[in-house]
Protein backbone atom coordinates (compact mmCIF):
# COMPACT_ATOMS: atom_id res chain seq x y z
CA UNK A 1 0.00 0.00 0.00
CA UNK A 2 2.47 2.58 0.62
CA UNK A 3 4.57 1.37 -2.25
CA UNK A 4 1.49 2.30 -4.26
CA UNK A 5 0.85 5.76 -2.44
CA UNK A 6 4.47 6.83 -3.46
CA UNK A 7 4.37 6.04 -6.87
CA UNK A 8 0.97 8.53 -6.95
CA UNK A 9 3.31 11.02 -6.24
CA UNK A 10 4.16 13.61 -8.80
CA UNK A 11 7.44 14.32 -9.93
CA UNK A 12 7.14 17.78 -8.00
CA UNK A 13 5.56 16.26 -5.27
CA UNK A 14 8.99 13.71 -4.61
CA UNK A 15 11.33 16.67 -5.47
CA UNK A 16 10.02 18.70 -2.75
CA UNK A 17 9.80 15.83 -0.56
CA UNK A 18 13.64 15.27 -1.15
CA UNK A 19 14.89 18.80 -0.90
CA UNK A 20 12.73 19.35 3.18
CA UNK A 21 13.64 16.07 4.12
CA UNK A 22 17.58 16.74 2.96
CA UNK A 23 17.05 20.45 4.17
CA UNK A 24 15.51 19.17 8.16
CA UNK A 25 17.96 17.01 8.35
CA UNK A 26 20.60 19.33 8.45
CA UNK A 27 19.63 21.77 10.01
CA UNK A 28 18.78 19.27 13.02
CA UNK A 29 22.40 18.63 13.31
CA UNK A 30 23.26 22.22 13.89
CA UNK A 31 20.70 21.89 16.82
CA UNK A 32 22.81 18.73 18.14
CA UNK A 33 26.04 18.56 16.82
CA UNK A 34 27.71 21.65 15.63
CA UNK A 35 31.14 20.19 14.47
CA UNK A 36 28.89 17.48 12.14
CA UNK A 37 27.03 20.65 10.54
CA UNK A 38 30.37 22.60 9.67
CA UNK A 39 31.48 19.34 7.90
CA UNK A 40 28.02 18.94 5.87
CA UNK A 41 28.04 22.30 4.95
CA UNK A 42 31.78 22.42 4.14
CA UNK A 43 31.01 19.52 1.92
CA UNK A 44 27.59 19.66 0.26
CA UNK A 45 27.20 23.71 -0.04
CA UNK A 46 28.81 25.79 -2.76
CA UNK A 47 31.98 27.96 -1.51
CA UNK A 48 33.01 30.26 -4.04
CA UNK A 49 36.83 30.34 -2.25
CA UNK A 50 38.76 27.71 -3.95
CA UNK A 51 40.66 26.75 -0.13
CA UNK A 52 37.47 25.78 0.93
CA UNK A 53 35.96 24.45 -2.53
CA UNK A 54 38.85 21.82 -3.38
CA UNK A 55 36.99 21.19 -6.91
CA UNK A 56 34.38 19.39 -4.80
CA UNK A 57 32.57 19.62 -8.00
CA UNK A 58 29.24 17.62 -6.72
CA UNK A 59 28.98 20.97 -4.76
CA UNK A 60 27.28 22.54 -7.88
CA UNK A 61 24.76 20.16 -7.10
CA UNK A 62 23.91 19.34 -3.45
CA UNK A 63 24.03 23.29 -2.76
CA UNK A 64 20.70 23.55 -3.67
CA UNK A 65 19.24 20.78 -1.32
CA UNK A 66 20.00 22.82 1.83
CA UNK A 67 18.63 25.87 2.93
CA UNK A 68 19.54 28.15 5.95
CA UNK A 69 16.58 28.30 8.06
CA UNK A 70 12.82 26.99 7.79
CA UNK A 71 11.71 30.17 6.27
CA UNK A 72 14.24 29.68 3.92
CA UNK A 73 12.93 26.26 2.84
CA UNK A 74 9.04 26.84 3.00
CA UNK A 75 9.55 30.05 0.89
CA UNK A 76 11.29 27.97 -1.78
CA UNK A 77 8.83 25.03 -1.09
CA UNK A 78 5.89 27.13 -2.06
CA UNK A 79 7.71 28.68 -4.61
CA UNK A 80 9.08 25.57 -6.64
CA UNK A 81 5.09 24.32 -6.08
CA UNK A 82 3.51 27.14 -7.80
CA UNK A 83 5.91 27.86 -10.43
CA UNK A 84 5.86 24.09 -11.47
CA UNK A 85 2.05 24.16 -11.85
CA UNK A 86 2.79 27.13 -14.47
CA UNK A 87 5.84 24.73 -16.00
CA UNK A 88 3.42 22.09 -16.50
CA UNK A 89 1.08 24.31 -18.73
CA UNK A 90 3.46 23.76 -21.51
CA UNK A 91 5.86 21.17 -20.55
CA UNK A 92 6.27 17.19 -18.94
CA UNK A 93 7.94 16.28 -16.20
CA UNK A 94 11.16 15.28 -17.35
CA UNK A 95 11.37 18.86 -18.98
CA UNK A 96 11.11 20.01 -15.08
CA UNK A 97 13.77 18.02 -14.35
CA UNK A 98 16.07 19.19 -16.71
CA UNK A 99 15.15 23.03 -16.13
CA UNK A 100 15.59 22.51 -12.21
CA UNK A 101 18.91 20.31 -12.04
CA UNK A 102 20.76 22.00 -14.98
CA UNK A 103 19.65 24.93 -14.23
CA UNK A 104 20.94 24.84 -10.38
CA UNK A 105 24.04 24.21 -11.91
CA UNK A 106 24.48 26.82 -14.30
CA UNK A 107 23.16 29.37 -11.26
CA UNK A 108 26.11 28.06 -9.15
CA UNK A 109 28.35 28.31 -12.05
CA UNK A 110 27.45 31.49 -12.56
CA UNK A 111 27.64 32.32 -8.90
CA UNK A 112 31.09 30.78 -8.91
CA UNK A 113 32.54 32.48 -11.58
CA UNK A 114 30.78 36.33 -10.58
CA UNK A 115 32.45 35.71 -6.90
CA UNK A 116 35.77 34.66 -8.14
CA UNK A 117 35.77 37.73 -10.84
CA UNK A 118 34.84 40.11 -8.30
CA UNK A 119 36.77 38.19 -5.01
CA UNK A 120 33.96 37.41 -3.21
CA UNK A 121 34.54 34.78 -0.74
CA UNK A 122 31.37 33.30 0.32
CA UNK A 123 29.40 30.16 0.51
CA UNK A 124 25.40 29.59 -0.89
CA UNK A 125 22.66 27.42 -0.26
CA UNK A 126 19.33 26.81 -1.64
CA UNK A 127 17.16 25.83 -4.64
CA UNK A 128 16.15 28.96 -5.54
CA UNK A 129 18.49 29.61 -8.25
CA UNK A 130 16.81 26.49 -9.82
CA UNK A 131 14.04 27.50 -8.87
CA UNK A 132 14.21 30.58 -11.11
CA UNK A 133 15.16 28.40 -13.81
CA UNK A 134 11.89 26.86 -13.65
CA UNK A 135 10.11 29.28 -13.46
CA UNK A 136 12.10 31.73 -16.43
CA UNK A 137 11.93 28.30 -18.56
CA UNK A 138 7.98 29.34 -18.46
CA UNK A 139 9.22 33.42 -19.21
CA UNK A 140 11.49 32.03 -21.98
CA UNK A 141 8.85 30.15 -24.26
CA UNK A 142 6.02 32.35 -23.16
CA UNK A 143 6.82 35.82 -22.23
CA UNK A 144 2.51 36.91 -22.82
CA UNK A 145 1.16 34.01 -20.57
CA UNK A 146 -0.98 35.68 -18.08
CA UNK A 147 -1.28 35.33 -14.58
CA UNK A 148 -3.24 36.44 -11.56
CA UNK A 149 -2.01 38.40 -8.66
CA UNK A 150 -4.00 39.53 -6.53
CA UNK A 151 -3.33 42.93 -5.82
CA UNK A 152 -2.24 43.39 -9.33
CA UNK A 153 -4.71 41.48 -10.91
CA UNK A 154 -4.01 39.75 -14.07
CA UNK A 155 -0.45 40.10 -15.61
CA UNK A 156 1.74 38.94 -18.10
CA UNK A 157 4.34 37.07 -16.70
CA UNK A 158 7.77 38.60 -18.34
CA UNK A 159 6.41 41.76 -16.04
CA UNK A 160 6.92 39.51 -12.59
CA UNK A 161 10.14 38.32 -14.47
CA UNK A 162 11.30 41.56 -14.90
CA UNK A 163 10.53 42.32 -10.85
CA UNK A 164 12.51 39.50 -9.77
CA UNK A 165 15.79 40.73 -11.79
CA UNK A 166 15.15 43.91 -10.50
CA UNK A 167 14.95 43.27 -7.02
CA UNK A 168 18.54 40.73 -7.41
CA UNK A 169 20.40 43.32 -9.48
CA UNK A 170 19.61 45.66 -6.07
CA UNK A 171 20.15 43.35 -3.35
CA UNK A 172 23.29 42.46 -4.78
CA UNK A 173 24.80 45.57 -3.31
CA UNK A 174 23.47 44.69 0.44
CA UNK A 175 23.18 41.54 2.16
CA UNK A 176 23.33 37.56 0.48
CA UNK A 177 25.18 38.50 -2.39
CA UNK A 178 25.73 35.40 -3.36
CA UNK A 179 21.82 33.79 -3.16
CA UNK A 180 20.95 36.62 -5.55
CA UNK A 181 23.88 35.86 -7.86
CA UNK A 182 23.07 32.37 -7.71
CA UNK A 183 19.14 33.56 -8.77
CA UNK A 184 20.28 36.07 -11.49
CA UNK A 185 22.15 32.34 -12.88
CA UNK A 186 19.58 30.02 -12.57
CA UNK A 187 16.97 32.82 -14.53
CA UNK A 188 19.10 33.31 -16.93
CA UNK A 189 19.21 29.58 -17.87
CA UNK A 190 15.56 29.19 -17.85
CA UNK A 191 14.98 32.32 -20.35
CA UNK A 192 17.32 30.52 -22.95
CA UNK A 193 15.95 27.03 -21.95
CA UNK A 194 12.49 28.12 -22.71
CA UNK A 195 13.94 29.88 -26.05
CA UNK A 196 15.22 26.93 -26.65
CA UNK A 197 12.50 24.60 -26.11
CA UNK A 198 10.24 27.06 -28.30
CA UNK A 199 12.84 27.28 -31.15
CA UNK A 200 14.66 30.57 -30.11
CA UNK A 201 13.35 33.84 -31.22
CA UNK A 202 14.97 33.45 -34.75
CA UNK A 203 13.36 30.23 -35.57
CA UNK A 204 9.81 31.26 -36.84
CA UNK A 205 8.56 27.68 -36.70
CA UNK A 206 5.37 26.57 -38.33
CA UNK A 207 3.18 23.98 -37.15
CA UNK A 208 3.17 21.05 -38.96
CA UNK A 209 0.06 21.20 -41.01
CA UNK A 210 -1.91 17.58 -40.91
CA UNK A 211 -3.56 15.97 -43.51
CA UNK A 212 -7.36 16.43 -43.39
CA UNK A 213 -8.88 12.79 -43.35
CA UNK A 214 -11.35 14.36 -45.37
CA UNK A 215 -8.99 15.45 -48.21
CA UNK A 216 -7.93 12.22 -48.49
CA UNK A 217 -11.36 10.69 -48.84
CA UNK A 218 -12.23 13.15 -51.35
CA UNK A 219 -8.56 12.16 -53.08
CA UNK A 220 -9.14 8.59 -52.83
CA UNK A 221 -13.03 9.01 -54.38
CA UNK A 222 -11.58 10.89 -56.82
CA UNK A 223 -8.86 8.58 -57.92
CA UNK A 224 -11.57 5.62 -57.60
CA UNK A 225 -14.34 7.95 -60.27
CA UNK A 226 -11.05 8.30 -62.86
CA UNK A 227 -10.59 4.66 -62.51
CA UNK A 228 -14.27 3.73 -63.36
CA UNK A 229 -14.33 6.60 -66.31
CA UNK A 230 -11.29 4.76 -67.88
CA UNK A 231 -13.15 1.54 -67.72
CA UNK A 232 -16.09 2.76 -69.20
CA UNK A 233 -14.46 4.37 -71.68
CA UNK A 234 -12.74 1.52 -72.52
CA UNK A 235 -15.78 -0.85 -72.84
CA UNK A 236 -17.38 2.11 -75.21
CA UNK A 237 -14.22 1.79 -77.55
CA UNK A 238 -14.46 -1.83 -77.72
CA UNK A 239 -18.12 -1.57 -78.62
CA UNK A 240 -17.56 0.92 -80.96
CA UNK A 241 -14.83 -0.74 -82.82
CA UNK A 242 -17.16 -3.87 -83.02
CA UNK A 243 -20.11 -1.80 -84.75
CA UNK A 244 -17.68 -0.20 -86.94
CA UNK A 245 -16.73 -3.65 -88.48
CA UNK A 246 -19.83 -5.92 -88.19
CA UNK A 247 -22.61 -3.74 -87.38
CA UNK A 248 -24.94 -2.93 -84.94
CA UNK A 249 -26.66 -6.35 -84.94
CA UNK A 250 -23.37 -8.22 -84.18
CA UNK A 251 -23.76 -6.44 -80.80
CA UNK A 252 -24.77 -8.65 -77.69
CA UNK A 253 -28.12 -8.15 -75.66
CA UNK A 254 -25.38 -7.15 -72.57
CA UNK A 255 -23.81 -4.89 -74.98
CA UNK A 256 -26.37 -3.15 -76.04
CA UNK A 257 -27.71 -2.52 -72.98
CA UNK A 258 -24.67 -1.16 -71.76
CA UNK A 259 -24.11 0.96 -75.11
CA UNK A 260 -27.93 2.58 -73.81
CA UNK A 261 -27.44 3.40 -71.08
CA UNK A 262 -24.13 5.77 -71.52
CA UNK A 263 -26.37 7.73 -73.90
Amino acid sequence: MKALQINKLTIVHKLLIAIASISIFVMLTKLFNVAVYKTIIEQFALFSDFTIFKYRIWQFVTYSFLHADIMHLVLNMVMLYLFSQLFFTFFNEKQLLKAYFLGGIAAGIFYFAICNIFGLKSFVVGASGAIMAVFFTVVGYNPKMRVTIIIFGNIAIYYIALAFIAFDVVQLFFNNAGGHLAHIGGSIFGFCYGKYLGGFLWTNKQPTKKKSPLRTVHKVNQDQRKSAQNDVQKQIDIILDKISKSGYESLTQEEKEFLFKQK
